[in-house]
């Protein structure tokens, strides 16, 4: 039954359903039909999957990499996309172990080592016990997780005595509840920092145990793919200590991290600029070039990706045959590349009550959605700073408000990174405007854009 209330000519069965694929929030899986092999043009600087997947592909050794970006940019897709092609028989045939950080961890709260091993454990474990032909709650009958909370208890007589007379696979669960327990978790961090060293030696033999168990099934190896990690960022108040405690797992507890597996974590894009060991950096589609100049190839790859949310039909109901072409490339222009702000801005502009949707009104709408990218500038208090990025696409900091400030606006999506033959970083087409900057955009419709699209 459809809802009392006036909608446009689209049936609205239809149009619930275009809203629905133009989910930003949603990871899309190798398979969707929604997706599009953006990396095909080289508007990224690379193919990504290809550049994760070598390094493991081709390494006699455990391999540990660090990967990032903007949310919304891509990067569980790519994970996804990874995953799939290291457990192809026909090529690396390993088992694949994908822990998504936002099921398992307050993203809210400051981050221990203790918790990124608790958890890479038990989903290794039940990866191990799935591929055996077995069952997730074997993993507490006599395995890792079993063997680590009996660690736990004899290391710390509190938490033993507090959990007397709790069943052995109960105690397993109460430890490693990591996102919804915070006094346990607490009391393992404390724990674990007075043992750290065991602690990491328990944890690397397991897991070399758990690598020959997937080896007699006739995999060639366990790798780990951490992902979610990225989304850390605390609240309005707490983001940053939340960020300081990912610095100090990735900086100077990385070795503590390298396992005797291969392994990938996504990382907070801001630590990008902090870390000594190398960063992947999954970079927005180029629409520009870092003179301004417009890039047709990246505008292309996003008039596919729309029309993967949205049908030609619908598309034409939406904005007009004639002007079809013009709207597409204003979007893209106006989004700076940036996946989740195109998706984004689809739905929004389905929830228009009437189409097809002139330029007044596309106007009006991309001016509204570019209001909280403008209000976290002004909070920021480094405009003069990120007027400096503006104009020399560099991210330079030389105090402590510059580093933070570009902390506080690389995770809030402001600044975007690109890469192709050289890397730089721009300001979001609706900040690098504004008259504070002194640095305005060309309109999306200006004449440079409609000789080079």
């Amino acid at each position: 039954m459809v809802p009392s209330g006036t909608f446009p000519a689209m049936e609205f069965e239809r149009l619930q359903e275009l809203y629905n694929r133009c989910n930003p929030d949603e990871p899309l899986s190798p398979g969707d039909d929604r997706n599009v092999d953006i990396d095909h043009r080289g508007v990224r600087g690379a193919h990504w999957t290809n550049k994760l997947a070598r390094q493991i592909e081709l390494s006699r050794t455990p391999v540990c990499q660090l990967f990032t970006g903007l949310r919304g940019t891509g990067k569980s897709t790519e994970i996804q996309r990874l995953a799939a092609r290291l457990s192809d028989p026909k090529r690396r045939n390993l088992l694949t172990v994908l822990i998504d950080a936002d099921d398992v961890l307050d993203l809210t709260v400051e981050i221990d080592i203790s918790d990124v091993l608790a958890l890479v454990l038990l989903h290794t474990e039940r990866a191990v016990l799935a591929a055996e032909g077995g069952h997730a709650a074997d993993a507490l009958v006599d395995g890792p997780l079993r063997r680590l909370w009996a660690w736990l208890s004899r290391t710390d007589v509190e938490i033993g005595n507090a959990s007397a007379g709790i069943d052995a696979g109960a105690k397993v669960g109460i430890v490693l509840n990591l996102k919804t327990n915070p006094t346990v978790r607490q009391r393992v961090r404390e724990i674990v920092a007075k043992h750290l060293a065991t602690f990491v030696r328990f944890v690397h033999d397991e897991l070399r145990e758990l690598e020959e168990r997937a080896r007699k099934l006739g995999r060639s190896g366990i790798v780990i793919l951490f992902d979610s990690l990225e989304k850390l960022r605390g609240t309005s108040l707490t983001w940053k200590p939340v960020l300081e405690s990912a610095e100090r797992i990735f900086s100077s507890g990385a070795p503590y991290l390298q396992l005797p597996v291969h392994v990938l974590y996504t990382i907070p894009p801001a630590l990008a600029r902090r870390m000594v060991e190398p960063v992947s950096f999954l970079p927005m589609i180029k629409v520009r070039d870092m003179d301004g100049n417009l890039h047709p190839e990246g505008v292309a790859v996003i008039a596919e990706l729309v029309k993967k949310r949205i049908d030609d039909d619908a598309l034409r109901e939406i904005f007009g045959e004639s002007a079809l072409r013009d709207r597409i490339r204003a979007i893209a222009l106006w989004s700076g590349g940036y996946p989740r702000e195109i998706v984004r801005l689809l739905q929004t502009l389905l929830e228009l009550e009437a189409f097809p949707v002139d330029g007044k009104t596309l106007e009006r709408e991309l001016y509204r959605a570019g209001n909280a990218y403008r209000s976290i500038v002004y909070d920021s208090g480094a405009i003069p700073w990120l007027a400096t990025v503006n104009r020399t696409k560099r991210l330079i900091t030389s105090n402590d408000q510059e580093r933070e400030a570009a902390d506080h606006l690389l995770q809030n999506n402001v600044i975007l990174r690109y890469l192709n033959d050289d890397e730089w970083v721009d300001l979001h087409p609706s900040v690098a405007g504004m008259q504070e900057l002194a640095g305005p955009v060309p309109d999306a419709n200006d004449a440079a854009a409609e000789r080079g699209a």
